[in-house]
């Protein structure tokens, strides 16, 4: 579509050349008139006169644009207005969990969620940026330096999407507190030494080195999951203590350097939330909350309460009732999840998003922020869950969540399909576990890694699994030659995982059953078996090479090559187990004389079940 931009500015016209990779776009003194008016709400309107965007805020401007698009296909003359249900909708990249997205990654999603109307983006470095006179903190982990912190912060600036630095202050630095440079600033396991001037005097470092990276002045803070505060070098030095003073005095500590540097922060709300219920996050009943508790917060900080697995809206408007005891500023965090193995659980994420929605209308939410975590070695690539940024998107402009709409909201803002976006995850939903499946199961991390001779995880495996992932595969091929070629890679990916766990779900039990029945003749077909994975193997080393060198820096990678890389050795190796067996070089493999047990117990038996992660899955010695 031709536009003649009349009154744009100069970055305005840079992002409307930029989104012209997406949208139909392109500048003509002959084109349409194209006007930007500031407004109440957003909206769009095509008259007589030409066309008109009408934005409240400047992110806002690229959803109008692709809506303009959208409607001029099918209409003459039109004009619709928008009311975002929230004031602010952002995204939480994870940087933390191997993969650090490159810059050229980050700004090209920021073009895609800048169309669907995001006014934020957090980049979750745990010690993924560098900090000067500090060279063990984020050594060999890609750590982002302030010139990238910069052209990313600038990039996204120009669509109005403020880049806010998200950092951890408390726990969940595992991989700095490995450096000896660190021990006297660490407590525990991942988390820091509270009480201690040197972890004060580090925590200001950070602060300071964000201060200079990002424009923000809001920043995440983190203290999450800090289960084991004051029972390490605290324990030793001050004796045993209630872990919520210790956190308290941490907190004001950390406020107080956060503010120094013009900070208005915010931080997760479950350790703040055990302290004020006395117990645990989630719950079935409405805990009795502390008053006292609330007061401690700053009047600038902002808790978010993150839940990524309930599917009762009421459940959700609980847990904001309980939170609201302890403070009015409170956001929300959803999930898009990618961190349950190498596929996306797209159908999960899809239900989860609507009563949370519901809920968060209903109790006044006007922050959320939907987060796209990396756990246990980042293995799903970022762009697989789109989907469930576009749900998030059209809840919170539209409250609309309509295949049809989504369908076409999705393809106007990506060049894609939804639902052949949606069914990359369709591996994590076997067949006794239909979508949107039972919570956190998703089977393609386990039946992936899971060695062949001594899987642990064979007892949650059948027929009807191998034919589901053949279909799987084959769905992968069709949405693959339907695709737009920069989409393409995700569902060759994804069908070759596909494929080589088809092929491999099942032949553990057999050669088992083989084995054990001194059939030798079927032991030596499930050796080639085994040869013709091998390939398949190969051929899923490459495309996750590649898949990962789309998104991320290098750093990262070798994780993945390793565990794939042992999966490749440990199939030579059961090769030459089977025919030495078979020669009569072993009288017995041991590996294959124990029983077979449920990862979880009897009851769990026959029943796809929870992936852990996979130095629980490759070996029951692993420790």
């Amino acid at each position: 579509m031709r536009f003649r931009l009349d009154n744009w500015g100069g970055e305005d016209c840079r992002c409307f050349d930029e989104l012209a990779a997406v949208l139909p776009l392109e500048r003509a003194e002959d084109g349409i008139p194209l006007r930007l008016e500031k407004a109440q709400r957003p909206g769009c309107s095509m008259q007589q006169a030409g066309a008109v965007i009408a934005y409240s805020a400047r992110h806002q401007i690229w959803r109008e644009l692709g809506l303009l698009c959208e409607k001029l296909e099918t209409q003459e003359r039109f004009s619709c207005t928008e009311e975002p249900a929230y004031t602010e909708l952002g995204v939480m990249l994870d940087c933390s969990r191997n993969g650090v997205l490159t810059t050229a990654a980050v700004k090209d999603i920021t073009r895609y969620l800048a169309l669907m109307g995001y006014s934020s983006i957090q980049l979750y470095t745990e010690d993924t940026y560098k900090i000067e006179g500090q060279p063990y903190f984020g050594y060999q982990r890609g750590a982002y330096s302030r010139d990238e912190f910069r052209e990313m912060d600038d990039y996204a600036s120009l669509y109005g999407i403020e880049l806010i630095p998200c950092i951890q202050t408390l726990a969940h630095l595992e991989c700095m507190l490995r450096w000896k440079e660190y021990d006297k600033i660490r407590d525990i396991d991942n988390i820091l030494l509270a009480d201690e001037e040197a972890t004060y005097d580090f925590i200001r470092e950070m602060f300071r080195q964000m201060a200079g990276n990002l424009k923000s002045r809001r920043i995440n803070i983190g203290m999450d999951e800090a289960h084991m505060l004051g029972l390490g070098a605290h324990l030793d030095r001050h004796g045993f203590e209630n872990r919520m003073d210790i956190m308290l005095r941490h907190y004001r500590r950390v406020i107080e350097i956060a503010q120094s540097f013009g900070y208005r922060p915010m931080m997760w709300s479950d350790m703040f939330f055990r302290l004020a219920a006395h117990g645990e996050y989630y719950t079935e009943e409405e805990p009795v909350i502390d008053p006292g508790v609330g007061e401690t917060l700053s009047d600038d900080v902002t808790l978010i309460y993150w839940d990524y697995y309930t599917l009762e809206e009421e459940k959700y408007n609980k847990m904001f009732k309980s939170h609201k005891k302890i403070t009015d500023r409170i956001a929300f965090a959803g999930g898009a999840w990618k961190w349950e193995g190498p596929c996306p659980n797209s159908w999960y994420s899809r239900a989860v998003a609507l009563p949370a929605h519901k809920s968060c209308r209903e109790n006044g939410i006007s922050q959320v922020m939907i987060t796209a975590w990396g756990d246990n070695g980042d293995e799903c690539p970022l762009y697989s869950v789109l989907p469930a940024f576009s749900q998030w998107a059209e809840l919170c402009y539209a409250d609309c969540c309509e295949d049809s709409h989504m369908e076409r909201r999705f393809r106007t803002c990506t060049g894609a399909s939804y639902q052949a976006f949606l069914h990359l995850g369709d591996a994590a939903v076997m067949p006794d576990n239909p979508p949107p499946g039972r919570c956190g199961v998703n089977p393609v991390r386990y039946l992936l890694y899971q060695d062949l001779l001594g899987g642990l995880f064979d007892a949650h495996v059948d027929d009807g699994q191998k034919e589901y992932l053949e279909n799987c595969a084959r769905l992968m091929d069709g949405y693959k030659e339907a695709a737009p070629d920069k989409w393409k890679y995700l569902f060759e990916t994804q069908g070759a995982i596909d494929r080589l766990l088809a092929g491999k779900c099942m032949l553990g039990v057999e050669i088992r059953k083989a084995y054990r029945e001194g059939k030798r003749e079927t032991l030596l077909s499930c050796i080639e078996r085994i040869r013709a994975l091998q390939a398949l193997l190969e051929t899923v080393i490459s495309d996750v090479q590649e898949q990962w060198c789309r998104e991320n820096k290098i750093f990262g990678l070798d994780i993945l090559q390793q565990q794939l890389g042992g999966l490749k050795q440990r199939m030579l190796f059961a090769c030459d187990r089977l025919e030495g067996y078979t020669e009569g070089r072993y009288d017995t493999l041991e590996e294959l004389e124990e029983e077979t047990l449920p990862y979880y117990g009897r009851e769990t038996e026959g029943k796809a079940v929870v992936s852990p992660s996979w130095n629980r899955i490759v070996s029951a010695g692993n420790h």
